[in-house]
């Protein structure tokens, strides 16, 4: 019976013993990024009783992790930063070796975002994990993000809008020329010269003048009409008497623009000319005032280098280039978890997965069931201090209490020996 005794203050003492360290982690967690506070649950040990003796039982300590309860999110400033709002995780690896596949027993999990550039592009949090995410479509194996191996980008004109007027009066053979401002297919400008020569009739004759690549100061190259085995571009652009274009050598638009035997060595390049609609006012009119150049637009953008990353709520990064361009680098999936719970808590906030807590499925952020990313903010611990001080009370008390259960049964153990003695 005594015996009973002492083993059930023992276990009283080691429960909450317990608790005051569950209590102090979460404590001295409370600033810790993503930290997951936990509880310590009391379950009582049965024994066989019977209606005239009673046996202590004692109690057991069960830990319980609440890895799946959300933190607050807090801006950070920094775009790179990313946090989860809802449920899943990041899959990192402490390495730059890329996993093979995407298999839980080759990434660790993580709800702390503090990502950032090393020294060599890997984006990696405070504690030394690196990113991963998939190709930008979602497809294929995890692999650690790399800022730095994003090349810089050039993106040809392809599209050109034109809008001018051209005079009604002008005499045959008078020439009017608009520059057009083009990109090549390695950032390069080209000076294009549409030249409009006035017809009889009150046709205008458009061809194309010495192409220049403004970096190199070359005219090498050659203007034709779709292909480079085209004709010489040279077409004829009639007018209604409203002013209003009628036909372009017979069409609703004009031939694409081909360019090509370029000096620098970039690819020909199309372009399509888009001098207005039939019947419209919205490119090319000749109305009986002075040639007026409306606007000039061309697409396309010269070499520029990554200036920033942006990350989407779906986990899509992508690189901006400071000539306005944008470019799909990664997906970042997130990792759900049947029994999030059930994860093996490793260093530094990282996770492992279990049998407990079943194989992790790949999602994309905001979609079965997973959490959205958010970029520029970082989940708080969910550590409350009012909380763990009531609870660092009650097992102080509980400890205290179940020391003088202890102390009893012990003075008991001497009352009998002393009467056997």
């Amino acid at each position: 019976m005594v015996s009973s005794i002492l083993n059930a203050a023992v276990s009283g003492l080691s429960l909450n013993a317990q608790r005051i360290g569950a209590a102090a982690d979460n404590i001295v967690n409370v600033s810790t990024t993503a930290y997951k506070r936990t509880d310590i649950h009391a379950q009582s040990i049965s024994t066989r009783q019977s209606s005239t003796a009673y046996a202590s039982s004692g109690v057991q300590a069960i830990a319980r992790p609440l890895n799946g309860v959300q933190g607050l999110l807090t801006s950070s400033g920094s775009s790179t930063d990313l946090a989860l709002s809802g449920s899943g995780y990041f899959a990192v690896s402490k390495s730059t070796v890329s996993p093979q596949g995407a298999s839980g027993d080759e990434s660790l999990f993580t709800r702390d975002g503090s990502f950032a550039p090393d020294n060599r592009g890997y984006l990696v949090n405070t504690s030394g994990y690196y990113l991963l995410a998939q190709k930008p479509d979602g497809s294929g194996g995890l692999s650690p993000v790399n800022l730095k191996a994003i090349g810089g980008t050039a993106e040809a004109t392809s599209n050109t809008q034109v809008g001018a007027n051209l005079p009604a009066a002008a005499s045959v053979g008078e020439r009017f020329s608009i520059n057009v401002r083009a990109t090549d297919s390695l950032g390069n400008d080209l000076d294009i010269p549409l030249d409009f020569e006035a017809q009889a009739g009150g046709a205008y004759r458009l061809s194309v003048g010495a192409v220049t690549e403004t970096a190199l100061g070359a005219t090498t190259a050659v203007a034709r009409e779709g292909s480079n085995a085209g004709p010489s571009y040279d077409v004829v652009v009639q007018f209604s008497a409203d002013g209003t274009v009628a036909s372009f050598d017979g069409g609703a638009q004009p031939p694409a623009l081909n360019i090509s035997g370029l000096a620098s060595g970039a690819d020909e390049i199309n372009i399509q000319l888009d001098l207005g609609q039939v019947g419209s006012t919205d490119g090319l009119t000749r109305f009986g005032a002075e040639f007026a150049l409306g606007s000039v637009q061309s697409d396309g953008a010269r070499f520029g280098a990554v200036s920033n990353v942006n990350i989407a709520s779906d986990g899509r990064v992508t690189a901006v280039f400071d000539n306005g361009e944008t470019r799909a680098i990664a997906r970042i999936p997130i990792a759900t978890f049947t029994n999030p719970s059930g994860l093996s808590a490793e260093t530094d906030g990282g996770y492992r997965a279990t049998d407990a807590s079943g194989a992790p499925t790949y999602q994309q952020a905001g979609a079965g069931g997973a959490g959205h990313v958010q970029s520029g903010a970082l989940e708080q611990s969910t550590t409350d201090l009012g909380t763990e001080f009531v609870n660092l009370i009650v097992a102080e008390t509980s400890y205290r209490a179940s020391l003088e259960v202890l102390k009893s049964a012990d003075q008991l153990s001497k009352s009998l020996l002393d009467e056997i003695a």
